[in-house]
């Protein structure tokens, strides 16, 4: 069972405070899969430097890096010394309190420089206990992840260690990269090294409200994530080990607050088994900014890592990224 942080775990990613701009409607193309590049020889150090963490994660699934920023940086550090000052664990701030820059992403990110939307992702932790890296533990989570494949333009940093751990990742302004009939898949295809298990504390959960599985571990996170505009829904999602036995998997459910996610996911009921090569086979629909609904049948494979627990989720985490009206 993979440790669970009691005394202080917190982490999040804001929605966007913006809509984005709008999206070539679907032109008719089948969807597939984006090209993964693989891991260029992935650096465990870069743990230690979130951004540089989140760029390599996007390199390997085929995407570019976001840019660095100064100014989106500030707001980020701004955000920092707010959670430590205040005690605080979330993404609003309130006017009057030590610290206070803006009560929301977007205002903070203003203060420094002029922004088209914004979002960020954070964590907080606290206690005798830390995880080995809070950028990792952000990515496992599978709604962060998203935040991660976005078509974010820049990005800033803070990592506050003072008292407690606070990692904050501020994000500004798009910049498409996605083609209106691509997904991002990670575990991507071909990948040789996914972790196997991951600890359900991220809020709203991916299991479901009152799923009972709130702090278990759990399989590694499967998930689908699209463009800015994009609207994703699993019908079904088959995963099979290499014997082709059928591994329960949860399709995130999604509701009303959920209808501008740019990522559906499905979690393993049971953390995975290592060194195994899995097969997934997911059906769904697409939307983008207009209300056809383009159906996609994917299909692609990964293998665990032969050593390693798994991406230990210790955070209770939040994130929506709406799609433009």
């Amino acid at each position: 069972m993979a440790l669970v942080v009691v005394l202080a775990a917190g982490g999040c990613a804001s929605s966007r405070q913006a809509a984005t701009p709008a999206a070539v409607p679907y032109t008719g193309l089948p969807i597939s899969l984006h090209p993964a590049s693989g891991p260029h020889g992935f650096d465990a150090s870069l743990t230690g430097n979130p951004l540089s963490y989140i760029n390599a994660r996007r390199a390997e699934v085929g995407l570019p890096p976001i840019a660095s920023d100064a100014a989106v940086a500030a707001a980020a550090r701004a955000h920092a010394q707010y959670l430590r000052l205040n005690g605080a664990r979330g993404h609003d701030e309130i006017a009057g309190t030590q610290g206070f820059t803006g009560v929301d992403v977007t205002t903070r990110v203003r203060v420094h420089t002029p922004v088209y939307g914004a979002s960020e992702v954070l964590a907080v932790f606290g206690g005798f206990e830390q995880p080995s890296s809070a950028i990792a533990e952000i990515f496992a989570a599978p709604y962060h992840r998203g935040a991660v494949f976005f078509d974010w333009a820049r990005a800033g940093e803070a990592v506050d260690v003072q008292k407690e751990g606070i990692t904050v990742v501020d994000f500004a302004d798009i910049a498409p990269v996605l083609k209106d009939a691509e997904l991002i898949a990670y575990p991507y295809d071909g990948q040789a090294d996914a972790p196997s298990s991951w600890v359900d504390i991220e809020q709203p959960d991916p299991m479901g409200a009152n799923s009972g599985y709130g702090g278990a571990e759990v399989g590694y996170p499967i998930t689908l994530s699209g463009g800015p505009n994009a609207h994703i829904v699993l019908t079904s999602l088959s995963l099979t080990d290499a014997a082709g036995k059928r591994v329960a998997c949860r399709i995130a459910p999604v509701g009303i607050a959920d209808t501008g996610r740019n990522t559906a996911v499905c979690t393993p009921l049971q953390p995975l088994a290592r060194g195994m090569r899995y097969g997934v086979h997911a059906v769904g629909v697409l939307t983008q900014a207009s209300p056809v609904k383009a159906p996609f049948d994917l299909q692609w494979t990964f293998s665990t890592a032969n050593s390693g627990g798994g991406a230990m989720g210790q955070m209770l985490t939040r994130n929506g990224l709406p799609r433009t009206p």
